[in-house]
This record gives C-alpha cells, structure tokens and sequence, in this order.
C-alpha cells in the first residue's frame, strides 16, 4: 500500500488510510468502524484527532454516523462532485510538476499510477 506523508497531519493521515481500506475492498458498505476512542487506541492517536478525521470524512460523505448505533462505511453513490474532481487535478498537477523538475518522464509516471490502481483495487 502506498506510503503516507510524515508531514501530512495526522487526521489526513487517518483519513487516508480509511479510504484506502474502503478502496482495496478491506471496508465495505456498512462495515461499522470503531468508536473514536477504540480507534484512538488502536492507531495510537489522540481521540479529537480521530474524531477531527471522522468529521471531515463525514463531509465528504465516506462515512456516515448514526446515534446511539455507531460510525458506517457509506454507500458511494457514484456522483463525483466538481469541486473533488478540481482538487484532485491540483493534485495531480503537482505530482507531473514535481515528476518532470526530477526528469521522470510521463511513461513512468503512468506506470506507477497503474501500479498503484492495481495494489488499491
């Protein structure tokens, strides 16, 4: 699995690692996730940390939180909003800048993009 940034926050940490084990099929639809305080301790975190990365998951519609019943995977309904597409560009962006300031040509970039896909998927 891809490596994480050490100079990412740690909820954007968590974040991704959650997306990650929704993407590669090791969290599924409806899967409940553990508490803020049991996942707190499992990742080693502070629990407003944890609840900082469930916060934000919850608004991007990852996860949602149901009183009294707990935190659950939910159902991607396939609509990818503009604002997520432009920030993923951005991102991408910065990636081809960095890639062609240290000489790595567009083949090898898109191998390690369908490296990646394939080790996510």
């Amino acid at each position: 699995m891809a490596q994480i940034q050490r100079s990412q926050p740690l909820y954007e940490q968590l974040m991704w690692r959650i997306k990650a084990q929704i993407a590669s099929g090791v969290l599924h639809i409806g899967d409940k996730l553990p508490s803020v305080r049991e996942m707190a301790l499992i990742e080693g975190l502070n629990p407003n940390t944890v609840a900082k990365a469930y916060k934000a998951l919850e608004t991007q519609n990852v996860i949602e939180t149901v009183t009294g019943k707990g935190t659950f995977v939910r159902e991607n309904e396939g609509i990818v909003d503009d604002k997520l597409l432009a920030q993923l560009r951005l991102k991408m962006t910065e990636i081809v800048i960095e890639a062609k300031r240290a000489s790595i040509d567009a083949k090898q970039l898109h191998s390690w993009i369908e490296e990646l896909y394939g080790e996510i998927s």
